[in-house]
């Protein structure tokens, strides 16, 4: 597939869309298994697969899904450092999705929050793919170097979010998981370009790149999952789309030299309108308030 950057866009936008439900469904169907969590106590196994069984849970999974397919589409479209900033819009996408199902008004600063978040994600984009790389530059020794960086991470911040302050673990477990999820994002890119210009099907490096896909997804999936049973959706999201970006991005100039064509200002600019985005981001978690819990679905 060739280089469609707008299509790409486009994918994204509708795919956060998709996390943003997925991620409401999801905390509903874990909250009535963990009514009262004063402790922020993982959930345990029996309880997650209980949970799962149930419709509400499922149907979050198949918009995770579609959301994921998505990424993948735009991925072999787009540079990561393009696509995955696009995921900032899963946070407002969240907020007004939960005043829409609870009839509630959006208040002006949360409004004004929300814009913010859009427009410097779009500004950010849009810089990013005017001067986005044809191909990463692919190299097995930086992958893995950057790989294990973000597990030792991932892992940091797993054992705070089992054993930290109460009142942290939340975030701390959504912000795991969400490394994982850009590492994950940053690693499709690599095993697309690595597919399309190598031969691939002999190298050891497809067997690496495949194995850390699976293990970073199932790990980060059950992370997020903790995240939901210690705390509001509105932090997991939250901190999911801060930090997911950030990684990936990240990940795409340090390791598959997506920034090669930048120059000193439009580097500066594309800080300045990151800063932006997640600073709405933050104004949002911090204006949000919870809305009763009602059911999606029974």
């Amino acid at each position: 597939m060739g280089q469609n950057t707008t299509l790409a866009i486009t994918l994204v936008v509708f795919g956060s869309f998709c996390y943003a439900l997925s991620a409401s469904f999801q905390h509903r169907a874990i909250k009535r298994k963990v009514r009262r969590n004063e402790e922020k106590a993982p959930l345990g196994f029996r309880a997650f697969l209980s949970t799962i069984r149930s419709r509400r849970w499922l149907a979050g999974a198949g918009l995770l899904g579609v959301s994921a397919l998505l990424q993948v589409i735009a991925l072999s479209m787009a540079p990561v450092s393009v696509v995955q900033p696009v995921g900032l819009l899963a946070f407002p996408w969240s907020i007004l999705i939960q005043a829409r199902l609870h009839r509630q008004r959006i208040r002006r600063r949360v409004g004004l929050a929300v814009l913010l978040t859009v427009g410097a994600t779009a500004a950010f984009t849009v810089l990013s793919a005017l001067h986005a790389v044809p191909q990463s530059d692919l190299n097995g020794v930086r992958v893995a170097v950057g790989a294990a960086v973000v597990y030792l991470l991932t892992l940091a911040f797993g054992l705070l979010g089992a054993r930290g302050p109460k009142h942290w673990r939340c975030l701390l477990w959504s912000s795991g998981g969400a490394m994982l999820y850009g590492l994950e994002a940053a690693l499709v890119k690599s095993l697309i370009d690595f597919i399309r210009h190598t031969q691939w099907w002999h190298s050891p490096l497809l067997i690496g790149i495949l194995a850390a896909l699976v293990i970073g997804s199932s790990t980060a999936g059950w992370m997020i999952q903790q995240g939901f049973a210690t705390g509001p959706s509105e932090i997991v999201v939250g901190s999911t789309t801060i930090t997911s970006p950030v990684i990936a991005v990240t990940y795409g100039i340090a390791v598959l030299g997506e920034g090669r064509l930048l120059d000193n200002l439009t580097g500066g600019l594309m800080a300045l309108f990151a800063a932006l985005a997640v600073a709405g981001v933050v104004v949002l978690t911090r204006l949000d308030k919870s809305w009763d819990e009602r059911p999606l679905l029974h």
